[in-house]
């Protein structure tokens, strides 16, 4: 009966920090190129529930488990019959019919994300175990999965899938759902022509970079720019437009044009240019704070040449939708009362199950 209360009460906090991002992202619905927040939760790791000195049937433990394999751009999902399917997470191994992985850089199988353009992302994903418990590790290489789980690399059996999980094993079981993270939608924003020189928007992927007078880098989606006593571009923070060079770009109070490449024109001369980063593995950036951010302790961004265009005198607004964030708060809402009613429900069978059952005689 507790295993209920402890899933009602995971519900509640859960739901509480959803209605916590989606206040924030409210609250940044008119914040020039604020991009909203996203609570994903998980169930938590799933264990095997054993019979206690139980014993099943040896023909029905030996029975053949199939696997049903579905792939596509490198993206694997399975299911099985019987048995499980083993992956190791932060809060131990967890027990599943259904597993989605992809290979990671290393060649081990990995569940995953999916990155800003929308592609598998295993880098930080969970490991997947075979039958021993042990990390699968294709080592890059074509590999396929045949009916019965099993990994084959080069025509070898490399690994098995599916584990059985003991004859006394009745099914599985979990404590509720938790949140795994927060992660930052970075889809376009709306863009709003404001007609003012300074003010820059991006369309399509990329980040402005900006600097402090620390050197700390900073990277940005917010365009609305102005000018120091010097003649330099900055923020309205006082942070530095960088150029392509890494340092300051100067326009000393004078007309000037931006490219949709990025370009800086003076009397239709190119003399400096924007610099703008495309970073693919986004999940590696964290808030600063006014709209800035930074790259993670011991992460390393990948970037790509910038393919969107650079638009001047717009500034994109936040990617926030009102309606939208209003309908989740409202099922937020809902779903921490009905496991409130649960938690209290359970408060009154303990209360009659200490009260009541103590006075039989």
């Amino acid at each position: 009966m507790l295993r209920g209360l402890y899933t009602a009460v995971s519900a509640m906090q859960t739901s509480e920090k959803k209605i916590d991002v989606i206040s924030n992202n409210m609250a940044n619905v008119n914040t020039t190129g604020f991009k909203k927040d996203v609570v994903v939760s998980e169930t938590f790791p799933e264990v095997l529930l054993y019979k206690m000195n139980g014993q099943l049937p040896t023909e029905a433990h030996s029975s053949v488990s199939t696997v049903e394999v579905n792939s596509q751009n490198g993206e694997y999902h399975l299911k099985t019959n019987g048995g499980f399917f083993l992956a190791n997470t932060p809060n131990g191994i967890s027990y599943n019919r259904e597993t989605t992985f992809a290979v990671d850089e290393n060649g081990y199988l990995r569940t995953f994300t999916r990155d800003i353009e929308g592609k598998a992302d295993a880098s930080q994903g969970n490991y997947i175990l075979d039958a021993n418990k042990r990390p699968i590790n294709v080592e890059n290489q074509p590999f396929e999965i045949d009916p019965l789980g099993k990994v084959i690399v080069n025509g070898q059996v490399k690994a098995n899938l599916i584990t059985k999980g003991g004859l006394n094993v009745i099914g599985t079981t979990n404590g509720g759902i938790r949140i795994s993270n927060i992660e930052t939608n970075f889809s376009q924003g709306a863009l709003e022509e404001t007609g003012n020189s300074l003010d820059l928007a991006l369309k399509g992927n990329g980040f402005f970079k900006v600097s402090n007078e620390a050197g700390e880098t900073f990277f940005t989606r917010n365009g609305n720019f102005t000018l120091n006593n010097n003649g330099e571009i900055i923020t309205s923070e006082g942070y530095f437009l960088l150029n392509d060079q890494g340092g300051s770009i100067l326009v000393d109070g004078m007309d000037f044009q931006v490219t949709q490449q990025g370009g800086i024109l003076i009397n239709n001369q190119v003399v400096d240019k924007v610099e703008i980063v495309d970073i693919t593995n986004v999940r590696m950036l964290q808030k600063h704070g006014e709209g800035y951010y930074r790259v993670g302790t011991g992460a390393t961004l990948e970037t790509k040449p910038f393919t969107g265009e650079v638009l001047q005198g717009y500034l994109e607004g936040s990617n926030v939708n009102t309606i939208r964030e209003m309908v989740e708060m409202i099922t937020a809402f809902r779903v921490y009362e009905s496991n409130q009613k649960v938690v209290k429900a359970y408060d009154e069978l303990l209360q009659r199950a200490v009260n009541d059952i103590g006075t039989l005689k």
